[in-house]
């Protein structure tokens, strides 16, 4: 089996803990961990956890802890879908990843019949990945006393046309962007405070260092770069931001 791991942690003590929880539970599978989320950000876990569970192998089980509503009247809920399994608070952080793979079917916890101790601010160590390793050692959430509810019931969210849903180490800015990326044509952006034409190209060099540019990027989505530069610095640009994109 295959648990993946996505918060905004950022955090080695926290991230620790959950690893030492995995252990007392005799997992001994893979884990594959990301804790480097924008602090707060739904969307941009949503994004993460997409994208990543594309790469995962089937019966992978993908948990989610971007969780500012985290000891509220929120729910924690299970989604089983056509290939994989998904662990989290219900606040749309799981939906994308979830529809994009055909939902069967959804569970919501009781914290209280997964672990003797739950904690009010960290249900990602208490909750979620216990109830991941119990799904990854055979068990179904009824057996942990989960309750199946229906569909309408769960929280969504989908992305908006020009939203930044993610900014690299780089400074790449990835868009959500409903039109073709076409080599050849020219994007005009607008930002809350910047205006700048961005040539569409297949990779970085083809234009001059310092240069502003635009591709299809490695997850697919609209990729808004400056070649050798950190552009979100640049034009001020954060997780989130909407810009107003049109192409000629």
């Amino acid at each position: 089996n295959v648990i993946t791991i996505t918060t905004d942690l950022g955090d080695s003590f926290a991230a620790a803990q959950l690893q030492a929880v995995i252990a007392s539970l005799g997992y001994k599978g893979k884990v594959i961990e990301n804790h480097d989320v924008t602090n707060f950000s739904i969307t941009e876990g949503a994004f993460q956890i997409l994208s990543l569970s594309k790469f995962c192998p089937n019966d992978s089980i993908h948990v989610g802890i971007v969780d500012p509503g985290v000891g509220s009247e929120r729910k924690g809920i299970i989604i089983h879908t056509k290939n994989y399994w998904f662990v989290g608070p219900d606040n749309g952080l799981l939906y994308p990843a979830a529809n994009n793979n055909v939902i069967w079917n959804i569970w919501r916890l009781q914290e209280s019949k997964v672990s003797d101790y739950v904690s009010n601010t960290f249900h990602g160590r208490d909750v979620f990945i216990k109830a991941a390793v119990y799904l990854s050692q055979g068990l179904r959430p009824e057996d942990f006393h989960s309750i199946n509810i229906p569909s309408s019931n769960l929280k969504t969210l989908s992305f908006q046309n020009g939203q930044v849903l993610h900014i690299d180490h780089y400074g790449n800015i990835k868009v959500y962007w409903e039109k073709p990326i076409i080599p050849g044509k020219h994007l005009i952006v607008n930002s809350k405070k910047f205006h700048w034409d961005a040539p569409i190209v297949k990779t970085f060099s083809d234009v001059s260092p310092g240069s502003p540019l635009a591709l299809l990027g490695s997850n697919l989505t609209l990729e808004l770069a400056v070649n050798l530069k950190n552009a979100s610095i640049i034009y001020d640009i954060k997780i989130d931001d909407i810009l107003n994109i049109t192409d000629k």
